[in-house]
């Protein structure tokens, strides 16, 4: 049996962009193909609960070569994605460390139950297990078309970010 979404997103505004792409960039430092987080629509602050969406595009990079004629959103990009909401839920919480960053750090219980292809949305959802500067871990899923497309826990661990000086050049 398939698991419920988080959130009953049928009573969300999905239109309703709360934090677009500038305000993701003050929080995550993913950049160019590897931005998969175009818009937050949904962030509590008090429980950290966050929905957010990505895109499908026709023109992405994973759509030529991933699956030529038939493509399909990989699902470690799926997984990505997801992990980039958390970076945001984290980096709200905690604010932003120049000499640190949320960082991949494991995950676990994973569970794709559905394919993305060009032209979708991608919503994600997140919630937090547990919630500290060194180690978190979040509980997400990724829904298209309304049904669940994947379900994973995700660890997030502080890392050492390199110099600010390193990091605008490379911009």
């Amino acid at each position: 049996m398939a698991a419920e979404p988080f959130f009953d997103l049928s009573k969300m505004d999905l239109n309703r962009v709360i934090y677009g792409p500038d305000e993701i960039r003050k929080r995550n430092p993913h950049r160019f193909e590897l931005e998969l987080l175009d818009a937050i629509v949904h962030f509590d602050p008090q429980t950290m609960d966050c929905v957010g969406y990505h895109d499908l595009r026709e023109d992405a990079f994973w759509v030529r070569g991933h699956v030529p004629g038939m493509p399909l959103f990989p699902g470690a990009l799926m997984i990505e994605a997801a992990a980039q909401l958390s970076s945001f839920s984290y980096h709200e919480k905690f604010g932003n460390d120049p000499n640190s960053m949320f960082g991949f750090g494991g995950i676990e219980r994973v569970k794709f139950r559905q394919q993305g292809r060009p032209g979708q949305r991608f919503y994600l959802l997140c919630k937090d297990l547990l919630f500290n500067r060194r180690l978190s871990r979040f509980a997400v899923q990724g829904v298209l078309n309304g049904r669940m497309a994947f379900e994973a826990e995700i660890v997030g661990v502080t890392i050492a970010r390199p110099n600010a000086s390193q990091q605008s050049a490379d911009t």
